[in-house]
């Protein structure tokens, strides 16, 4: 039996690819790829130079917020200058057929948005939760364009909102100018957030060449906003990368540099 990937190739490749594969291999023009038939990517996203200093966001006007905010954009492992939190995605144009009712969750921490960074399949729905008993406002962006908002606070602790469109959802409070978080919404799952060390896996890439690109929301300041919150200059570095069947392909990204992209695409 096939697995459970399904690719959709191009219309004029369609004859050849049943040439190949043979019309088993079809369902309704698209390609179910044999386990055989994938790969894995591994690899490490480095910091290019000397880490800045962390800071502190000062809080004097939220009596249910700490008084001192640690910042929580940028983490790199000395040792190795391993950056954490860059989302690695695989430039793939195919939809990736993955399970429904998908749920995933952003809290409020110590009045900090919780995870800071995260990827989610397509159509996945998203809870908020307020577990650090003050009161926002999350505000979602994709690009400049409002997506969702919602109220928490100790008297409505959750809230639930729908991720039906594709793309990169910058995540704000409206009353914290210092609470930020970062959600990827992809149609495919070659996706990737590199971890403590700056590493990153995905497995069962299907066979083939591709782009692979690195985003960081950056560290570089280009300034507050009219509401004093701090924006970063985005990063990123893009590679090429050969899948090959049941081999592991390694990427080492060590070139991050400024991008006027705040998006990085997939």
């Amino acid at each position: 039996m096939h697995p459970d990937v399904l690719i959709q190739p191009a219309p004029r490749r369609l004859a050849a690819l049943q040439a190949r594969h043979g019309a088993s291999a079809f369902l309704g023009g698209v390609l179910l790829a044999r386990a055989e038939e994938t790969g894995r990517i591994s690899g490490i996203v480095k910091f290019p130079g000397e880490t800045p200093p962390r800071n502190m966001f000062a809080n004097g006007s939220d009596e249910d917020c700490p008084h001192g905010i640690a910042q929580t954009h940028l983490f790199v492992k000395q040792a190795t200058l391993g950056l954490k939190n860059v989302f690695v995605i695989l430039d793939r144009k195919d939809r990736r057929v993955m399970p429904t009712r998908l749920q995933a969750q952003l809290a409020t921490v110590g009045c900090q948005l919780i995870p800071r960074i995260q990827w989610v399949p397509l159509g996945t729905s998203l809870s908020l939760a307020d577990k650090d008993g003050a009161t926002h406002h999350i505000h979602a962006y994709l690009g400049d364009d409002t997506v969702f908002e919602a109220d928490i606070s100790p008297e409505t602790t959750t809230a639930r909102r729908p991720l039906v469109t594709p793309g990169l959802y910058k995540v704000n409070c409206d009353k914290h100018p210092w609470e930020r978080a970062w959600i990827l919404v992809s149609p495919h799952d070659s996706v990737a957030i590199t971890d403590d060390d700056g590493r990153f896996e995905m497995k069962n890439v299907p066979i083939g060449r591709y782009s692979i690109r690195a985003w960081h929301e950056g560290w570089q300041e280009k300034g507050k906003q009219p509401d004093n919150r701090l924006e970063f200059v985005p990063e990123e570095e893009v590679r090429n990368v050969k899948v090959k069947t049941n081999h592991e392909a390694a990427v080492i990204f060590d070139g991050m540099e400024p991008t006027f992209q705040i998006s990085p695409g997939h």
